[in-house]
């Protein structure tokens, strides 16, 4: 008799078990759907405006420490754009590598740009936050593009591109930066966590809920930096001079993106595994400053992402429900392939859809890593 009662308790137990795991399958794949149809999907219906009816004055601004061999490629870049009505400014910050004299020298030559200096600040002030500034208030134009030196833009017509995405009741213009490729693991990872981060920047944005912009391709109004106290509530935070700024001030009315190749740039990749995981602690380590909702939609996806896998590990050995958890898994796997394959095409990302595959299957392992790294370190450093 009490043999059967421990039995009946004990499959009794084994089917609430194997019960709630499913449920949670169930659970974290539906949130993972919303994500992807309601948000990622979104790419697919955003239209751009082919036709440029004004040109807007712009100041060009890129920040710059120990950047001369960067800055040799990326100038002539600039001044070279089809478009007539701008500035380029460069911000001397702290360099000693010779970027002093080239930027002098040159500025000799070219009217279009303008050299700031910053020096060593003496205060707890971010480094990169402090020299944006100087750039920024030195602007004669109130239409600011913002990219880095080890950046070039996809083509001749950038300028034209983001400028024209500014209307009537535009403060952000959100772009997207590639990276470079190379034929190495690190650099295909790297790739795909950028094409990862920007399909969820720009499909928030398209739907009205901006949270953050990349410093790689930027652009904002002078006016309303000025207005907003720039950096200043987040001055001594280190990072985040972009996509603070954009959590802090944008808004479903006032944020537009631009998501054509002609209007993207291309970075250099980190080629070490160190100084990229550095990278990446300081830029996750700043979104803990990100609002609130900000923080719960991103914590919602990357948590669903993570504890899908973790419970399809779990439903795989279930005797009762294997065969529906895995099917269940397999329509969030086909839509993440519909999604991405359509961004892909959508900003021409120089990425292949199995790269994006196996890097999902790893994301929630990075996840965890660089997370809980980012949250320990708290004085990562920009240069």
């Amino acid at each position: 008799m009490l043999f059967n009662i421990f039995a009946y308790a004990h499959i009794t137990y084994t089917i609430l078990y194997q019960e709630i795991i499913l449920g949670l399958v169930v659970l974290c794949a539906a949130i993972q759907l919303f994500y992807h149809l309601y948000y990622f999907l979104s790419i697919a219906f955003h239209k751009e405006a082919s036709e440029v009816k004004e040109h807007k004055p712009v100041s060009v601004i890129v920040c710059a420490h120990n950047e001369m061999e960067n800055l040799e490629k990326l100038i002539p870049a600039i001044l070279q754009q089809n478009y007539h009505l701008f500035e380029l400014i460069v911000v001397n910050d702290r360099s000693f590598d010779g970027t002093y004299e080239f930027l002098e020298e040159l500025r000799k030559k070219e009217p279009k740009l303008k050299v700031v200096t910053a020096e060593e600040n003496r205060s707890n002030l971010d480094h990169k936050k402090y020299a944006l500034t100087l750039g920024i208030k030195a602007a004669v134009y109130d239409y600011l593009i913002f990219t880095d030196a080890d950046c070039l833009p996809t083509n001749k017509n950038w300028i034209l591109n983001l400028q024209s995405k500014f209307k009537p009741n535009t403060d952000f213009v959100i772009g997207i930066s590639q990276y470079e490729k190379r034929e190495t693991i690190l650099n295909a990872i790297i790739r795909a966590e950028t094409f990862y981060t920007a399909i969820q920047y720009i499909s928030f944005a398209i739907r009205k809920n901006p949270y953050m912009g990349i410093g790689r391709n930027l652009a904002y109004k002078k006016s309303l930096f000025l207005e907003n106290k720039g950096f200043h509530p987040n001055m001594f935070i280190v990072g985040g001079d972009d996509d603070l700024f954009v959590n802090r001030l944008a808004n479903k009315s006032n944020t537009n993106v631009s998501i054509s190749f002609d209007s993207q740039t291309v970075s250099v990749p980190k080629t070490s595994y160190k100084t990229w995981i550095t990278q990446k602690k300081r830029h996750l380590s700043v979104s803990r400053y990100y609002s609130s909702i900000s923080i719960f939609n991103l914590a919602l996806l990357n948590f669903s992402h993570l504890s899908l896998y973790f419970s399809v590990i779990l439903v795989a050995f279930s005797e009762l429900y294997y065969n529906f958890g895995l099917l269940i898994f397999l329509v969030r796997f086909l839509v993440l392939i519909l999604t991405y394959n359509i961004a892909i095409k959508k900003f021409r990302y120089n990425i292949t859809l199995w790269e994006l595959l196996i890097f999902d299957l790893i994301y929630p392992i990075y996840y965890l890593f660089v997370g809980l790294q980012s949250f320990r370190n708290k004085n990562i450093r920009w240069k």
